[in-house]
């Protein structure tokens, strides 16, 4: 299809004249004549009918200047938005996301996002970083955003690290530990474990059962309603530990444990500014939390 005949197609509709639509396209009269003429021929259709009451399309030509449009406006479209951003403005962007990164940063990141670029098209999936592997080697997302997962060896890919996070264990302000000093490994395995990923089977924590989700913000209000021992970063609860609606535990002989925080995506593939600007917004997160621990 040649843009140019379209839009002499789209003038002749709009003006019901030949004279009129050749003036606004800045050419003659013929050769408009001629360019409809072509691509009616090529095609086997007949677009407009002509006569004293001007021209009109016929049902065929009614088609065509409808799809027509489309095509020109979305050519519109990505010429305007090439010229409003160097780099191409992202229309849309598909990230993956852990659980702790969704619920750490998954607002911050779709406001930013969304106030850089209005109309764009955020989609997100969030699970264990090991099983979105499937979705960025086949191009469903951009990027893996998570937390603690050897991914290195994955053929292709390419592991960025952005900073690292705080984990402890966490319990609600009232739990029958939140009050010690420092707990033992055996005392947390008397307590059911919230989250966000299967626990393996066996061991003694078994008996105490557990609660599985990838919400984090559903885990949150689990913790808060129930005995369970959560393993979660402080920067997420910092506010429920500041009211002390959530008690971070001391466990005798460990010291503060961190999680690496990393970004994998595929080797050798440009970036859209849009996963450009969502990885330095959590560098930059992750390099003042630092700074105030």
């Amino acid at each position: 299809m040649d843009l140019t005949r379209l839009r002499h197609i789209v003038a002749v509709a709009r003006n019901q004249s030949f004279s009129r639509a050749a003036e606004e396209e800045g050419i003659t009269q013929p050769a408009l004549s001629r360019s409809i003429a072509a691509f009616e021929k090529r095609h086997g259709v007949t677009l407009f009918d002509r006569g004293r009451g001007g021209v009109h399309p016929t049902a065929v030509g009614r088609h065509v200047v409808e799809r027509a449009r489309q095509l020109l406006d979305a050519v519109g479209d990505l010429e305007s938005s090439l010229k409003r951003h160097p780099q191409g403005e992202p229309g849309q962007v598909a990230i993956g996301l852990g659980p702790l990164m969704a619920g750490l940063f998954l607002p911050r990141i779709a406001s930013l996002l969304l106030g850089s670029w209005p109309g764009i098209r955020v989609r997100t999936l969030v699970r264990p970083p090991d099983q979105l592997v499937a979705e960025l080697l086949n191009d469903r997302i951009e990027m893996i955003l998570g937390n603690n997962w050897n991914l290195g060896r994955v053929p292709g890919t390419e592991v960025i690290r952005l900073g690292r996070i705080e984990i402890a264990y966490m319990v609600r302000g009232n739990h029958p530990l939140a009050a010690e000093k420092a707990v033992l490994m055996t005392d947390l395995e008397r307590f059911p474990m919230a989250s966000a990923i299967q626990p393996p089977p066996g061991g003694a924590r078994e008996s105490a059962g557990s609660f599985v989700c990838d919400n984090f913000h559903v885990l949150r209000e689990t913790v808060l309603a129930s005995d369970c021992v959560w393993v979660s970063s402080p920067a997420f609860l910092a506010e429920d530990l500041r009211a002390g609606r959530i008690v971070q535990l001391t466990v005798y002989g460990q010291g503060a444990t961190y999680s690496d925080i990393a970004m994998i995506v595929r080797r050798g593939r440009s970036r859209s500014s849009a996963s450009v600007v969502a990885a330095e917004e959590i560098k930059s997160f992750l390099e003042r939390s630092s700074k105030d621990g």
